[in-house]
């Protein structure tokens, strides 16, 4: 066994129930079982952090104010070029300044960084720590789940300088550091965009901690959220954001509901029976970034006019269970804990945490077959529901539809996947998948591995 390290985490935020969170936790619990003491760093969102640095929050004023500037998509030009350049750096030195104070006290062997070096919301974290590897010389992992040039909104930046400062620092060219891409279009692009070599490493899953099952504590859930035993409960898991193709899954929830008589009396793969009072739920469980919120609009108006039955309840989930102002908190996990059926519609993920949530929570899949699902999951041979891999077309208002053709095929097909003797055992093949290629084991292998160079 490899002596014990101590090792960083930082990312913009932890302890919440965005994918890059619950990859954190997994990492942190997987290097204490290795016998590493592991410090969370992150901005101040966040629950579970051991150091606070107020500037890597991204969605403060003066962060925020940086990203509007700094890509032509926002529109935005407050400050001239050398102006917006020296703010960056400014808000990079008191990062800086705050992560040496704490290593002076802790002494890092080893540093995991989450989308410090990638991600368009934060440039101003990527020379931060880039100057402070430079200083300290402490071996990297640096995890790129989103880059900034697979969003539209970060493709151009606003002026030279700011292109000369991503050629640099995002991500940065540095011995110590050991790139991590979670696709292999992600790594392709690295390698085209910036000549860096990465390691592929997608998300993985505890497929060996106790299966979820209703208890004591989320056995209140559907009252709480105000859903009856007997309804169809369809689970939206993801944050609110406009690439996860919500309104995809609005549409569907109303054609599924015109196949209502096909299910009425007769019993579902989880033993459920549906009544003629039965409702069909759309349940979404994330919460909206303050950037979604003319997309959250959006999907309310169109929930609104479709006449389905939603229910946001973003504020009832955290990442783990908790009370909050004497109020039961859940976990994300007793959500698919109560679901029938999950929607995954995203446009685009880096790799996609909530299909293999699904995966585990023993759910019927519907999903957009989107590229790095394409590209790396399809073929590891999971059972699923498809909405196809193209879009249709996009409404007055911005939002995307499908052909009425792949609509229909994935409403006749949830109708039969939901009813079928032969579920249950799809279900448990798609656990066996899982576990082979993203459980807890792959990654250990891993860390230990890349701990010990």
């Amino acid at each position: 066994m490899s002596k014990s390290k101590k090792i960083a985490i930082v990312h913009y935020r932890v302890g919440r129930t965005d994918g890059v969170s619950f990859e954190i936790d997994k990492r942190k619990c997987i290097l204490q079982r290795l016998g590493h003491e592991v410090k969370l760093i992150s901005g101040p969102v966040q629950s579970g952090a051991d150091f606070v640095i107020d500037e890597l929050e991204f969605d403060s004023t003066p962060i925020r104010a940086i990203k509007e500037n700094s890509f032509k998509y926002f529109g935005k030009l407050d400050y001239t070029p050398s102006d917006l350049i020296n703010r960056i750096y400014f808000v990079a030195a008191k990062i800086e300044e705050a992560f040496l104070k704490y290593h002076e006290n802790q002494k890092f062997d080893l540093i995991l960084l989450h989308n410090i070096f990638s991600h368009g919301r934060h440039i101003a974290a990527a020379s931060a720590f880039a100057n402070l590897i430079q200083k300290l010389h402490i071996p990297v992992i640096a995890t790129h789940h989103d880059c900034y040039w697979e969003r539209e909104e970060y493709q151009e930046p606003s002026n030279n300088e700011i292109k000369k400062y991503l050629e640099i620092f995002v991500p940065p060219y540095l011995k110590w550091v050991t790139h991590i891409s979670i696709s292999s279009i992600a790594q392709s692009q690295l390698w085209e965009k910036r000549g860096i070599k990465s390691v592929v490493f997608p998300d993985i899953f505890d497929f060996k901690q106790r299966a979820w099952q209703t208890d004591e504590y989320n056995s209140d859930f559907l009252t709480r959220v105000g859903v009856k035993p007997r309804d169809l409960v369809i689970l939206q898991a993801t944050r609110i954001v406009e690439r996860k193709g919500i309104e995809i899954a609005i549409h569907f929830v109303k054609e599924l509901e015109k196949y209502k008589r096909k299910v009425v009396g007769k019993k579902l793969y989880n033993g459920k029976m549906l009544t003629g009072d039965s409702v069909f739920v759309f349940v979404l469980a994330g919460y909206a970034e303050e950037s979604a919120q003319n997309y959250l609009i959006k999907i309310k108006k169109q929930i609104k006019e479709s006449g389905i039955e939603a229910k946001f309840i973003h504020s009832l989930i955290a990442a783990k269970r908790s009370e909050v102002n004497n109020e039961k908190v859940y976990s994300l996990w007793d959500a698919y804990v109560h679901a029938d059926l999950v929607t995954y519609p995203s446009l685009s993920e880096g790799w996609g945490n909530q299909f293999i949530e699904a995966v585990f929570a023993k759910k019927p899949i519907v999903l957009f077959e989107y590229p790095v699902f394409k590209a790396d999951i399809k073929k590891e041979g999971y059972d699923y529901i498809s909405f196809g891999d193209k879009i249709d077309g996009v409404t007055d208002s911005g939002l995307v539809r499908l052909s009425n053709r792949n609509m229909e095929k994935a409403v006749k097909n949830t109708i039969q996947i939901m009813t079928s003797k032969t579920t249950v055992e799809q279900l448990k093949g798609n656990i066996r998948i899982g576990e082979k290629y993203h459980g807890f084991s792959v990654l250990q292998n891993f860390l230990r591995k890349a701990i010990s160079k």
